[in-house]
């Protein structure tokens, strides 16, 4: 989450959500419920989002930039 502000927006396109146990959650969405919207497995080396990063602007490409960084190697 390195150079994303608490309270960003990202961009959804249905309002389906999976809940998961808290070791998993990297990040959470409130909107009307509080949900995970970022998650990863327990090795913490597969990364999934339940919105689309790719359409949500600056905040987005941050995320993206943080992936490859990340688990691009």
């Amino acid at each position: 989450m390195k150079g994303i502000d608490d309270g960003s927006f990202v961009y959804f396109v249905h309002s389906f959500h999976v809940d998961t146990d808290e070791k998993y959650k990297v990040a959470l969405c409130d909107y009307g419920l509080l949900f995970p919207a970022i998650i990863t497995n327990e090795a913490g080396n597969v990364i999934g989002t339940q919105f689309h990063p790719e359409k949500s602007g600056t905040t987005g490409l941050q995320m993206l930039r943080n992936f490859v960084e990340n688990y691009g190697h």
